[in-house]
């Protein structure tokens, strides 16, 4: 059984919430709701709660979802989730420099 995420990482989980899906504010929409997609499990591995991205259904579990399209096809498309990761903690305000996506979106 995955331990449950702490008050820290909920509140983070909020604040990346309120960003909108990255995928899309990445492709210049704004403002789309966005649930938490766990990076980095694998099937049936466990959660790492600070490994968290902002994604709406359509890039998590849609018909462009990570989930539906499997890494090796979502990344090149939308950059990978070590990227996207590193975006949004530097919009946060967690990381000094913005990351380099090397080309993607």
């Amino acid at each position: 059984m995955a331990k449950a995420p702490t008050k820290k990482q909920r509140t983070r989980w909020n604040r990346l919430t309120a960003l909108g899906c990255i995928t899309c504010l990445l492709l210049g929409h704004h403002d789309t709701p966005a649930g938490i997609h766990h990076c980095d499990t694998g099937a049936g591995g466990r959660k790492d709660h600070d490994k968290v991205l902002p994604l709406c259904h359509y890039h998590h579990q849609g018909d462009q979802g990570l989930h539906t399209l499997s890494r090796p096809v979502w990344e090149p498309l939308y950059g990978t989730e070590q990227y996207l990761m590193a975006y949004v903690a530097w919009l946060l305000g967690e990381l000094k420099h913005k990351p380099d996506n090397g080309g993607i979106l």
